[in-house]
């Protein structure tokens, strides 16, 4: 958890494979057809068989999203300077590098960051 402002936040896992794999729920059935021909031992073709498989493709990830998601959490856990909190989160937020500011807005916005009640 973290603490910032006097307000005590935390790192949803779920929000976050939610913002990066966003197509879960939409699973494409992958068919996959390979034809064999058949011969007879002069070598003519006596007959072709078929074998279909069919299957889900895996959870693919947001690449690009994935990687700015990963630095700011680095950014918000990398962070070690003081900040005088007592006059709330928006005035510590004020007090940090734009690095940090842009971290912790992009990870409250996307839902990751969230407020313990």
């Amino acid at each position: 958890m973290i603490e910032f402002g006097g307000v005590t936040y935390y790192l949803d896992i779920n929000a976050l494979d939610k913002a990066i794999c966003p197509d879960k729920n939409n699973k494409k059935k992958i068919v996959d057809i390979e034809k064999t021909t058949v011969t007879n031992e002069k070598g003519d073709v006596v007959g072709v068989e078929t074998t279909e498989k069919t299957y889900s493709n895996g959870n693919e990830i947001n690449g690009a999203k994935y990687d700015i998601l990963r630095m700011c959490i680095e950014t918000l856990i990398d962070y070690d300077d003081e900040t005088d909190d007592t006059l709330g989160s928006d005035r510590a937020l004020s007090k940090t590098p734009l690095s940090y500011k842009l971290a912790f807005n992009t990870l409250l916005n996307e839902g990751i960051l969230k407020e313990k009640e």
